[in-house]
């Protein structure tokens, strides 16, 4: 018989005992985000070797040498299994890239997509407007800036930020990086110099932010003269074949000018300026061009639908916020605001996980239909429903907040 280790005269264990006895549990961690001042690396030839952004009187030297503020998201778990992992075992990152111009990552909420998340970690980049002389110097922020231009990010930034969030040294690997709006500057530059390792892209995506991008800065010889966008796309094919694209085209002409004038017949293609059918040809199955303004292939045109749905979804964070009752909400609108799924659930590119868009307007074209994108208007502005970014122009806010409804299943590495 096998006697037992314990002393007979004491409750110390023995050594049977010391191997039974369980690791710790992991010590959590909260989720992280932090914020860190950059200058712009597309700005230094001595980083942007391949296509530099000079300043050739875009703006004046202070603005176009300014720092401006980076941001990371890292969710709980990431944070937890980081800090808790033997040295040997850390947990690699995977890295969505943000491009817009600062504020998006609370303004879009973006973080409540990524907060439940084992290892996807997000980082926004800021980008440059031009100013707008027809408002009070106060008020505009691009004061002094004569065309818009991108802001970079490169592989040591990023580092430095999750030295910042406390994840030091951890392994990252950069799969999505997305333009919104004037941030199609910056994710294009970046792609162009190579800043970060672009072997890992998995997708880039243009939101309603589709362009030449033939201004500033250019190549001088070769075939993309005026065609950065296009020499992006072509970088990012080089670097990883199975790269996928996507473009959503949600507004005309400030997210995605058309070749024609065509505004009124949606079940009629209007093709962007910047040309897709050849990029679609040439790579089958690998772009994706998401048209919600007009008819494109077998989809219909669902700008209104979905421009209802972004306000309701407005109206219905607005409550959730306490900016006002339920019973100030009428009853048309609160109809459409009672029937929405969880914010991030709806998709169009097909993963699995991700409630139909158009399956779900078509199911649900009463309440649709009977929502007034003018009493939501009226709300939007009354109460400011998505801040300083509030518009009178219901055109205008497609632009500013379908990210804020669709951005889940675009920007989370999948």
């Amino acid at each position: 018989m096998c006697k037992s280790t314990r002393n007979k005269n004491t409750s110390a264990p023995g050594p049977a005992d010391a191997a039974a006895t369980p690791p710790p549990p992991p010590v959590p961690k909260p989720a992280i985000t932090k914020i860190k001042e950059f200058k712009n690396p597309l700005n230094d030839p001595a980083i942007a070797l391949i296509l530099p952004q000079p300043n050739n009187g875009i703006a004046t030297n202070e603005r176009y040498a300014e720092e401006r503020n980076y941001k990371i998201y890292v969710p709980a778990k990431l944070a937890t299994d980081f800090a808790n992992a033997p040295a040997a075992s850390k947990p690699t990152a995977r890295v969505a890239v943000f491009y817009g111009v600062d504020p998006e990552m609370s303004l879009f909420r973006l973080r409540a997509f990524f907060a439940n998340e084992t290892n996807s970690v997000l980082v926004t980049v800021p980008g440059v407007e031009s100013e707008n002389l027809g408002v009070p110097a106060g008020e505009d922020s691009w004061r002094g800036v004569h065309q818009a231009f991108g802001f970079g990010i490169t592989t040591q930034m990023i580092n430095d930020l999750f030295t910042l969030a406390g994840l030091n040294g951890i392994v990252f690997n950069v799969e999505v990086m997305a333009g919104y709006s004037t941030g199609y500057r910056g994710v294009s530059l970046t792609v162009i110099n190579q800043l970060v390792d672009l072997s890992k892209l998995s997708r880039l995506v243009y939101l309603d932010a589709w362009y030449h991008f033939d201004d500033s800065p250019k190549m001088t010889s070769g075939p993309f003269i005026g065609k950065n966008v296009q020499f992006a796309i072509d970088t990012a094919f080089k670097k990883n074949p199975a790269v996928q694209i996507v473009i959503y085209a949600f507004t005309n002409p400030g997210g995605v000018p058309r070749t024609t004038a065509n505004q009124s017949n949606k079940t009629i293609p209007n093709p962007p300026r910047e040309p897709v059918a050849a990029l679609i040809a040439a790579h089958p199955g690998q772009i994706s061009f998401i048209d919600f303004e007009f008819k494109f292939g077998s989809k219909p045109a669902i700008d209104d639908a979905l421009e209802k749905i972004c306000l309701a979804r407005l109206i219905q964070l607005g409550l959730q916020d306490a900016k006002y009752a339920a019973t100030a909400i009428a009853a048309p609108l609160k109809a459409l605001v009672d029937v929405l799924p969880e914010r991030g659930s709806f998709g169009v590119l097909g993963f699995p996980g991700y409630s139909d868009l158009y399956g779900w307007v078509a199911s649900n074209s009463s309440v649709i239909n009977g929502f007034s994108i003018t009493a939501a208007m009226k709300m939007v502005t009354q109460f400011k429903l998505l801040q300083t970014w509030t518009t009178t122009s219901h055109y205008e806010m497609r632009h500013r907040e379908f990210v804020l409804e669709l951005g889940k299943e675009q920007l989370l590495p999948h």
